[in-house]
């Protein structure tokens, strides 16, 4: 999610950032998409699946925490550094977001405020997307969760954390098949599956000198259609099947993907490198955007029964719009805040 520049950024995985965020805002966009007429086989083929973005955020977000801190000196001191920027780039770039969300539904249906954890929508502390004020603010818990486990590794040496990490992830594993077997994948936030995908992101991390070799390149993309093709064969949407699934195609996509960059030296387009920096800012504004797009009449210019051109160009219109946005608050409210709070406070 939120982006750390603590060592030089890695191209790669902020063109990953830009296509995640795209890929949930067209699962969120094709109800648009359908009322202005689109029928487009391809358009939904992508978006119904458009959430397994989110399970690509993980394993970055577990890479990058290690990318950035494995090379830090492992004291209390670094531990509270790091745990207090987390904090500052996830409610930072969050509340603004939050406090638009609320007056927009103030303004247009102040009832339904009623059904929503108001005080758990704002600290982050409620997982169930439909009690939430801004509902793509559930990943935010996990990703404070995971900050806070992550925290304890301050505590060890990177050898020992080549063994612990590993450990933990069995013992994550071994609870996730109890958990489907026996309680039939009954969601306990402490160990819910999702840890895992965080966790191999920081094995790939720890061992990346490894895993970044080219013989793997040959190999990684069987895995990542396997996984993606599993995924959607077994309607993969919740519990151990998507993070088997999509979890490990996220895994495999990120995995490729540094490869080419550190193998081959690939280019990638600056403009997607740009909204990779602003992607956190793109997840959390794009449906007050949809709303937005629908509020002042857009979605009807753009719809159309005798022609796909005019859907698809409103799609086309939904994302630059997000993407105009994203760049522009990303450069002159989200970074500068969040520089500010971490030299002030």
């Amino acid at each position: 999610m939120p982006v750390s520049h603590t060592r030089s950024t890695l191209n790669s995985i902020q063109v990953l950032r830009a296509l995640a965020a795209l890929a949930v805002l067209l699962h969120h966009a094709y109800p648009h998409y359908a009322a202005m007429g689109g029928t487009a086989a391809f358009v939904h083929a992508v978006s119904q699946w458009g959430f397994c973005g989110v399970d690509i955020f993980f394993v970055i977000s577990g890479f990058i925490m290690g990318y950035t801190t494995f090379d830090k000196p492992r004291t209390p001191q670094s531990a509270k550094v790091f745990l207090k920027h987390r904090f500052y780039r996830i409610y930072l770039g969050y509340w603004p977001f939050f406090f638009a969300m609320f007056l927009m539904l103030y303004l247009k249906d102040p009832q339904h405020l009623f059904q929503l954890d108001i005080a758990g929508s704002f600290l982050l502390t409620q997982t169930d997307m439909f009690k939430l004020v801004l509902p793509v603010s559930w990943s935010l818990s996990y990703e404070l969760y995971f900050y806070l486990l992550f925290t304890l590794t301050f505590f060890f040496p990177a050898k020992v954390l080549q063994f612990l990490v590993p450990f933990f992830m069995l013992l994550l594993a071994g609870w996730a098949w109890y958990s489907h077997t026996q309680l039939h994948d009954r969601e306990i936030f402490f160990v819910s599956h999702f840890l895992l995908e965080f966790f191999t992101g920081v094995m790939l991390d720890l061992f990346h000198r490894t895993l970044t070799q080219k013989p793997f390149l040959w190999v990684l993309p069987v895995v990542i259609v396997l996984s993606y093709w599993a995924g959607i064969h077994l309607d993969a949407r919740n519990g151990i099947f998507r993070v088997l699934t999509f979890g490990s195609g996220a895994l495999g996509v990120v995995w490729f993907f540094l490869i080419l960059e550190k193998q081959y030296r690939l280019g990638f387009p600056k403009l997607f490198v740009a909204l990779g920096n602003a992607s956190y800012t793109f997840y959390l504004s794009h449906l007050l955007i949809l709303g937005f797009f629908y509020a002042v009449g857009l979605r009807n210019i753009f719809t159309s029964t005798h022609t796909q051109i005019l859907p698809l160009a409103g799609l086309l219109a939904i994302v630059l719009l997000c993407s105009l946005f994203s760049l522009l608050y990303y450069h002159y409210i989200e970074k500068p805040l969040y520089r500010f709070a971490s030299k002030r406070f």
